[in-house]
């Protein structure tokens, strides 16, 4: 299948056509075609930069000499994109020394998850893999040994919801709350699936890590099979809660052709598709029962009532609004029945 199930425009048909970094004769000739038939310019710049993947459009644009095939002001965007991407990933991979280094010299093993692993992999090119954050993969007894080590080297945690999550912090959710400094953002994992019970490969894929090399300096990823299910329970996790990026396919793409999951016209057309409340409810109540019964009633109580402090910085709100805002989380106790 040339392009995902449903009718999609010139525009939408372009931007999955320039999402892959190897070109055959067919897909170079359609995109030619399709540079010629495109009437709204914005929607594909607008669309590329929604999926992620403004940088690998400007290159593969650029691979494939369509420049006096496109207008000048998007090729000036694109490029923009590109050059932008490529700042901030140097900027975020200096900064990942900064944490390799800290991790390190305390003998707590690490592993690097999506973005960056992939982009000194599969993507081959500093820039192309356009990245947020930094995810890294620690063994669940050293989470808060290496979530505290680096506060004391200066970074501070994003606030965590509900004084009664505290305890159980390392029981409700993938990774600990963001860790940031001086504006570089780090999130440490402590489990690859949303379920407990698909984390017995945990250790075993971080004690057979493949190592590569970042800029000189060693670094740690999961092997391809557990990597790539990892990507796609994220997938799964960003689809079940409304839209999902192109990037992510086609991480997972990349990392084993033919492996990603099929995508659908909505799915190109919508990127930032918000999510529906019934999505929320479903989302919310799977990731309850995935905790171990012990903690779920201290999880529920803290998620219903929050901190003050979180919730004014949730709704970005007056302390006023935020105490009126309360009663109405109490519903949320019918999302697990």
């Amino acid at each position: 299948m040339r392009y995902p199930a449903g009718i999609l425009s010139p525009e939408e048909k372009l931007v999955f056509s320039l999402c892959r970094l190897e070109f055959d004769d067919i897909i170079k000739n359609d995109i030619r075609e399709l540079t010629g038939e495109i009437k709204n310019w914005d929607l594909f710049t607008h669309l590329v930069t929604d999926h992620g993947i403004t940088a690998l459009a400007a290159r593969n644009i650029n691979h494939l000499d369509l420049d006096g095939r496109i207008p000048s002001e998007t090729l000036k965007l694109l490029e923009g994109g590109r050059m932008q991407s490529m700042i901030r990933n140097t900027w975020l991979t200096g900064r990942w020394k900064e944490v390799n280094a800290i991790l390190s010299e305390a003998g707590i093993r690490h592993l690097l998850l999506k973005g960056m692993a992939l982009e000194h992999t599969v993507y081959g090119s500093a820039g192309l893999r356009q990245m947020n954050d930094v995810d890294i993969l620690v063994k669940k007894e050293e989470i808060i040994k290496a979530w505290l080590l680096l506060q004391s080297h200066g970074f501070r945690s994003d606030i965590i919801k509900s004084p009664l999550h505290a305890s159980i912090i390392t029981e409700t959710g993938k990774h600990m709350p963001t860790l940031r400094k001086d504006g570089f953002p780090v999130e440490l994992h402590h489990r690859l699936f949303p379920t407990h019970d698909r984390n017995e490969q945990l250790d075993s894929a971080i004690d057979n890590a493949v190592e590569i090399k970042i800029e000189a300096s060693p670094a740690f990823i999961p092997g391809n099979d557990i990597h790539l299910e990892f990507l796609k329970s994220h997938f799964e996790d960003h689809r079940s809660v409304g839209g999902i990026q192109l990037r992510l396919w086609l991480d997972m793409e990349l990392l084993s052709p033919g492996s990603a999951p099929e995508l659908t016209a909505g799915m190109i057309r919508n990127p930032n598709l918000p999510s529906k409340p019934h999505q929320r409810k479903k989302y919310f109540r799977k990731h309850y029962y995935s905790m171990p019964r012990s903690v779920r009633l201290r999880y529920l109580t803290g998620d219903i009532f929050p901190s003050l402090k979180w919730m004014k910085k949730r709704y970005n709100c007056s302390t006023l609004k935020a105490l009126v805002l309360y009663p109405g989380r109490i519903s949320k106790i019918l999302w697990i029945l």
